[in-house]
């Protein structure tokens, strides 16, 4: 497995939202393993002490919440002069599902912040930073419910998730978008369906472990940074249908 090379005593960097549990936290440890110096992004203070215990010296809790405008400039100040040779969005919110008379604007409006407004900030604000590195890569944790193919398909229960198909899909044209402009600049962007995961966020028929989910999706991206992946990928690398 190939890595950027650490600069100078520098090891690589990587930033992960949503790292106090599941998808998110497993990803972390991975990367940790790795030698990667992961900055992990949590929305909850308490949370920060047991992440350094747990994942070790490479973790640097970072405590900040995608939803909110400063995220950007937080973890920007932190990151500092260093490179960002991985950013995983992978911070989500899953709200009921709900029929439409009873479908609050809220839940998703806040579906939107978090899986596409928020990582489109903090991209922006560390887009300098993701220019230092060599290879960088810029991994959304997306998701089947934001597959319009897959949403033309699903006429049963899963038709009422509006507020969570509606971030998701918001968030791989965001990825999209992303994609397309900093090709030139050696910046991969990747949107990734991780599998239906046994986490708090998960589908009550989910089976896939998040442990192996992690390592699958950290496999993927850190094989060969310069390998050209499918816009939506599976996490075994077979394209997801858009």
């Amino acid at each position: 497995m190939t890595r950027p090379p650490a600069v100078g005593d520098r090891p690589p960097t990587a930033v992960v939202t949503g790292a106090a549990r599941g998808l998110g936290l497993h990803t972390a440890h991975e990367l940790c393993l790795r030698g990667y110096r992961t900055l992990c992004v949590v929305r909850d203070p308490a949370a920060a002490p047991a992440l350094r215990a747990v994942l070790g010296t490479l973790a640097h809790p970072v405590v900040a919440d995608v939803r909110d405008a400063a995220v950007g400039r937080d973890v920007a100040e932190i990151v500092g002069g260093a490179a960002v040779d991985l950013l995983v969005h992978n911070a989500g919110v899953a709200h009921p599902p709900s029929v439409l008379g009873e479908l609050r604007a809220d839940d998703v409006l806040d579906s939107f912040v978090t899986h596409c407004l928020g990582p489109l900030r903090l991209t922006q604000a560390l887009l300098p930073a993701l220019r230092r590195a060599r290879h960088a890569t810029v991994v959304h944790v997306s998701s089947r419910r934001g597959s319009f193919a897959r949403a033309a398909r699903d006429d049963g229960p899963g038709a009422r998730h509006y507020a969570y198909r509606i971030g998701k899909a918001s968030q791989n044209m965001l990825s999209l978008s992303l994609r397309q402009e900093l090709a030139g600049a050696d910046i991969r962007v990747v949107a990734v369906h991780p599998g239906s995961l046994r986490t708090a966020m998960g589908a009550r028929d989910a089976a896939d472990d998040p442990a192996t989910a992690a390592a699958d999706l950290v496999r993927l991206v850190l094989t060969d940074p310069r390998r050209r992946l499918p816009p939506f990928v599976e996490r075994a690398g077979d394209p997801h249908p858009w």
